[in-house]
């Protein structure tokens, strides 16, 4: 590997966890690319630090996929091969993913849909006007964490509010241990911690509802207007979809940043582990009631119960843990029988194979 090409890689965030999977597989005449861009079934690939090219995904790769996540997305590690005079590369294998951002997909019983890969930071936007919601900060925190990133609330657009700083600390008292900063719409200059998420080498993705800023903060950290934007409409205070699909772009502090199409709805599929991380302290207080079985309503030693009478538990953080379980568990269910089912997929795909070769030998 040449200098340039470990320059390439570094920047754009390749590190020890890819590079350990290099060693259990052949790479000959293969190269090592990220996916910058995903439109329908076709992916841009950086190959090198100024070169971009259009891929497919090869014929096997299809055939041995049961689900989407055995797919190409923005943000991940792939190998493709180049033929020579051809203007389109070939994916041959997915690298292993250090983070991935994904949601149940609208609309679909059991597919999920991936919004991002290997990203080491989530901006969560959100504007301080009506947008502004307690609990779909909660569904998006929980994505987040399940992710394996980390993830920072952004409060855009406070130019607009009269007193940011009370709005800043209600959040934070919501949801203590996330980083929280503000962007002023009219002082982009002032975000200089942006600076400490997207060094080179890092990878950011901005998720949030349609209209509170996620592309013209994207437009500013890229420093060229490249995405289109639109303002929340003035009557409802709601947004309109206008990135149609996800890209990572280049930004001026080195790393690289994201951007998403405005979510309204967030369904999950499996994010046990997400729900874990945001409500720990509810689960433990529930590890300390006296029955294991307590429904929390009139039992005897009910630790919620008394920490709902101390103030120690809000009830509406209460109320949303009841109502974000009931989901996430509704989810985990039909996702095993999803998996029942793609697994069923796989082993008639391995059995086709088997007939295929067996005919060969008659």
């Amino acid at each position: 590997m040449t200098n340039s090409q470990k320059e390439f890689l570094s920047h754009f965030g390749w590190n020890d966890f890819f590079e350990s999977q290099v060693l259990t597989m052949s790479s000959e005449n293969l190269r090592i690319a990220r996916v910058v861009n995903e439109e329908k079934n076709l992916y841009r690939v950086q190959v090198d630090k100024e070169k971009t090219i259009w891929a497919s995904v090869a014929g096997k790769m299809q055939f041995t996929a049961s689900s989407r996540e055995d797919y190409p997305a923005v943000g991940d590690w792939v190998l493709v091969a180049m033929p020579p005079g051809s203007e389109r590369a070939v994916v041959h294998l997915l690298f292993k993913r250090k983070t991935i951002l994904q949601r149940k997909k609208v609309g679909e019983v059991s597919e999920t849909q991936i919004l991002a890969a290997n990203v080491d930071t989530i901006f969560i936007t959100t504007s301080v006007n009506m947008d502004l919601n307690f609990g779909r900060l909660e569904r998006y925190l929980i994505f987040a964490w399940e992710s394996g990133a980390t993830p920072v609330i952004l409060l855009t657009k406070t130019d607009l509010c009269e007193d940011i700083q009370s709005i800043v600390e209600s959040v934070k008292e919501k949801f203590p241990g996330v980083a929280i900063h503000t962007v002023r719409s009219d002082a982009f200059t002032e975000s200089d911690y942006f600076a400490d998420y997207l060094g080179s080498g890092k990878t950011a993705v901005l998720v949030g509802s349609s209209g509170v800023g996620k592309s013209t903060i994207g437009n500013y950290l890229i420093g060229n207007n490249v995405i289109a934007t639109q303002e929340i409409r003035a009557d409802d205070e709601k947004g309109k979809h206008t990135t149609t699909s996800r890209a990572m772009y280049e930004s001026f502090y080195g790393g690289h940043i994201i951007d998403t199409p405005g979510m309204r709805e967030l369904q999950f599929s499996d994010h046990e582990q997400g729900f874990d991380h945001l409500f720990g302290d509810v689960e433990e207080l529930i590890s300390q009631c006296h029955f294991n079985n307590c429904k929390h309503q009139e039992e005897k030693d009910c630790a919620i119960l008394a920490a709902l009478e101390s103030g120690v538990l809000d009830p509406i953080r209460w109320r949303s843990f009841n109502k974000l379980q009931k989901e996430v568990r509704h989810e985990q269910r039909k996702q095993h029988k999803w998996i029942m089912a793609e697994d069923r997929k796989a082993w008639k795909k391995k059995s086709m194979e088997c007939r295929q070769k067996y005919k060969g030998w008659q």
